[in-house]
Formats: structure tokens, C-alpha cells, sequence
């Protein structure tokens, strides 16, 4: 892959180590080609950074682990305050390994906080109405991707960016009480998203990262073990996403938008998804039959993938083109 001409700059704060001296490797996850990343351990070493300078990064992301949540507390109000409103990440990570997912009952899963569940469904706003919220497992932060899988941290990037770029310059803020005298401040954050969002466009295309695709990471063009690779990657999210439909709609939707982006750019169309989704209902019903239970939960699960292909359809409608203005 050739080297950006404009990589993007992220900051992150880092509250979460793993386990077991793992290492973690957020250059194996963000491409040096694409990104520039700088690390900061706490709120304060990273809102003392941008206050310092007059060029800000293009995305912020906050790593933290589920009981470290406490850290954001404010976090969001400073960053207004100083007159900051940029595309953030607020990655929770909590243990949810693949081989829990397989079992819908076991609830050895660590267990949300009421606060990790009030951002994850967007019932509390930590920064802007455009902060991405969402549950990774470490898992996903410390398997390397390959050329036709983006890691979850880049999806999650760019999902925010192009989340920021839509609804920018008209992103409320948190919910906060500034007093009379500092009213000031909100037009200067207003200016400066502004100001970032017209950058973004100019570097990245109107419609962000999100949508700019590499024909050869295409599911046809790649190799067969890249695809088996990249298959079984779809089928281990579309099988986690079928057993949290109706038991953790807080968490599944962070699942659908992975699913979605993948399949995005992979260029897989909704017969692919279609086929996958039968294929895993069949294994699903022979698993029922030799436990000697009824088949027809199974029909439930037609809400999965009506969601999944609404999700999918939106996904290749925003990635048209817009028409040019005729001169008048």
C-alpha cells in the first residue's frame, strides 16, 4: 500500500493495558501509512497537549477498560471548553472472548457497568452527539488484521469521522451549565468543528474515509485463503450478533456496524449475507434437534438479517455519489 500523502493524526488515551505480558501493538492495528498515532496515559498529559497546539488531530480515541470508565468523568465538558470538538472513539473494553459467544448462557461475560450500558445506548452523551461509543473485546485489539480486514480500531476511526463529518457543524454538546460570562467558548467550538470538518472534506472526499474502497482488498480479487480468512471472520461476528440480538441490543449494534463495514469494504453483497445467515441456522437447527428441542425459535431471527441487510442496503446507498449541481 502506498504511503498516504495525508495521513490521518490520532491521539489516544490509553487506560487499558493486557493481560499476561501482552504487548500492544497500535501500529499493527493503524497502518504508519495511513496514520500518525501519539499516546497518552491520562486526561491530563492529553488535554494539556491540545491545549498547547494550534493544529489539533483529526480524530480522538479514548482505549479504556471497563472499571476505568470513571477517567472520561468531565472529560468531554474540558475538551468544549477549550474549544475542541473533534470525531472521537470511546473504545470500552471488556472481556468478551469468541468461545463465550458460542454459548448465549454463559454468563461468565464480565458484566457492564449501568454507566458503560447509558453510553453504549446513547441515553448519556460523554462529548458530542457524534462520539462513537462502542464494546471491544481484547481480542480484537491484539489479533493483527490482514490486507482484506481492516482491524476493529480502523473501522471504528473511520465510522467516527464520517459520523462527524455528517452531522458537522450541527453536533450539540454535552449537557452542562456554562455560566453566562463563558457562553463565548460555544461559538468557538462550533468554529473550530467547523474548520476541522472542512478540512476532512478536502483531504478525504466529502463523504469521509468511510467510503473510500481498494478494489483489490475485494472479496473476488483476494486469494482463496484470504477469503476463507475474511469469511469466517463475518460468520464469527454474524454468529455473535445472532446470539446478542435479543439478549444485549446495547452491544449488538457495535457488532452490526463491524459486519457492515467489513462486508462494505469487501464489496459482499446481500447474497453472500443471505447465504451466511442460512448456513448458520442450519447448524443452529441440527444443534436443536439433538438436544430434542423445537426449531422454531429460529424463525425469530429473521429480525437479525432484516437489521443486518437494512444496515448493509444504507451502507452502499450513502456510498453513491452525489449527482454534480447543473449550472444554471
Amino acid at each position: 500500500m502506498k504511503p498516504s500523502a495525508h495521513p490521518l493524526h490520532i491521539r489516544f488515551l490509553l487506560a487499558w493495558e493486557p493481560a499476561e505480558e501482552k504487548q500492544l501493538a497500535l501500529e499493527a492495528l493503524l497502518s504508519p501509512d495511513r496514520f500518525v498515532i501519539e499516546v497518552f496515559p491520562d486526561p491530563q498529559s492529553l488535554l494539556e497537549a491540545l491545549q498547547q497546539e494550534e493544529s489539533h488531530p483529526d480524530c480522538l480515541v479514548f482505549l479504556v477498560a471497563l472499571e476505568r470508565l470513571p477517567l472520561l468523568e468531565g472529560l468531554g465538558h474540558q475538551l468544549c471548553r477549550q474549544g475542541l470538538l473533534l470525531p472521537t472513539v470511546v473504545a470500552i473494553v471488556a472481556e468478551t472472548p469468541e468461545s463465550q459467544l458460542e454459548n448465549a448462557a454463559n454468563p461468565s461475560a464480565e458484566p457492564l457497568s449501568p454507566e458503560a450500558r447509558a453510553w453504549l445506548k446513547r441515553e448519556q452523551i460523554i462529548y458530542h452527539n457524534a462520539t462513537l461509543v462502542r464494546l471491544v473485546s481484547p481480542q480484537e485489539l491484539l489479533c493483527p488484521p490482514t490486507a482484506a480486514s481492516p482491524s476493529t480500531l480502523e473501522l471504528l476511526i473511520s465510522r467516527a469521522i464520517a459520523f462527524f463529518l455528517q452531522v458537522s457543524p450541527l453536533c450539540s454538546l454535552p449537557p452542562a451549565q456554562p455560566h453566562p460570562e463563558d457562553q463565548s467558548y460555544l461559538a468557538h467550538s462550533h468554529r473550530q468543528q467547523q474548520r476541522l470538518a472542512e478540512k476532512l472534506r478536502e483531504r478525504l472526499g466529502y463523504a469521509g474515509v468511510y467510503y473510500h474502497r481498494d478494489p483489490a482488498l475485494f472479496y473476488r480479487h483476494l486469494p482463496p485463503a484470504e477469503q476463507q480468512a475474511l469469511l469466517r471472520r463475518l460468520r464469527n461476528l454474524y454468529q455473535a450478533i445472532v446470539l446478542e440480538y435479543f439478549q444485549s441490543p446495547e452491544t449488538v449494534n457495535a457488532r452490526i456496524d463491524e459486519l457492515v463495514a467489513l462486508a462494505f469494504f469487501a464489496d459482499i453483497g446481500a447474497a453472500q449475507l443471505l447465504e451466511l445467515h442460512m448456513n448458520l441456522m442450519e447448524d443452529f437447527a441440527k444443534q436443536l434437534r439433538l438436544e430434542g428441542r423445537s426449531e422454531e425459535i429460529l424463525l425469530d431471527y429473521r429480525l437479525t438479517l432484516i437489521d443486518v441487510m437494512a444496515h448493509l442496503s444504507e451502507m452502499y446507498r450513502r456510498s453513491l455519489p452525489k449527482p454534480a449541481p447543473r449550472d444554471p
